[in-house]
């Protein structure tokens, strides 16, 4: 979404991932390039001649630093620090929906009904507390926003619109993003089995 916000999308290749549904809890054989590309096997990574990156938000903020001039993210100040706050409240979501995810992905004697619930309150606790970092919303949809909407998509196609109810002004602002070009040509969807 971000090389799509800004505009540098012919100057990157974009690869599909395949991933079996195994990953949530077996370590899962991948292409030698791509461990390579991403030991962590973590997604996205981005590849460069000088430089590998596994983790979105560096992925994001290398774009912004390199191709941006800084115009996602603020270099330095209170702007900066304001973004990161929600960077890291919209990050514990989606750690809380991948771990909830792959718990689910367990078969039903081995999964943790109290795990799921935990990781379902946590996104709902933070959901909650996006909605009190709306007045920090700019005109430019920056990293904090591009985090927070990505956030929201995926609570939407993965578990429902129950989030909304804690945290119903972020979902009407979501409302309004998700309609943005990079938005829908990034929506989420099922990755592609091997």
């Amino acid at each position: 979404m971000t090389i799509l916000e800004l505009g540098i999308e012919d100057r990157f290749e974009f690869v599909q991932t395949r991933w079996p549904h195994s990953w949530g809890t077996q370590t899962v054989a991948m292409p030698a390039d791509f461990t390579v590309a991403t030991p962590v096997m973590r997604i996205p990574a981005l590849v460069t001649d000088t430089v590998t990156l596994t983790d979105s938000h560096a992925i994001c903020d290398y774009l912004n630093a390199e191709f941006g001039s800084f115009r996602l993210l603020a270099r330095e100040g209170a702007a900066r620090w304001r973004a990161l706050a929600t960077i890291a409240v919209a990050n514990g979501v989606l750690e809380a929906q991948i771990m909830r995810r792959a718990e689910l992905l367990r078969a039903d004697k081995e999964r943790s009904n109290d795990f799921i619930a935990k990781m379902r309150d946590r996104t709902i606790r933070c959901f909650a507390a996006l909605e009190t970092h709306l007045p920090t919303f700019g005109d430019t949809f920056d990293l904090a926003q591009i985090t927070t909407a990505v956030a929201c998509g995926y609570d939407d196609w993965r578990y429902g619109p129950d989030w909304r109810g804690a945290a119903p002004k972020l979902a009407a602002w979501y409302d309004q993003v998700a309609q943005r070009p990079s938005m829908k040509a990034t929506e989420p969807a099922e990755t592609p089995q091997r």
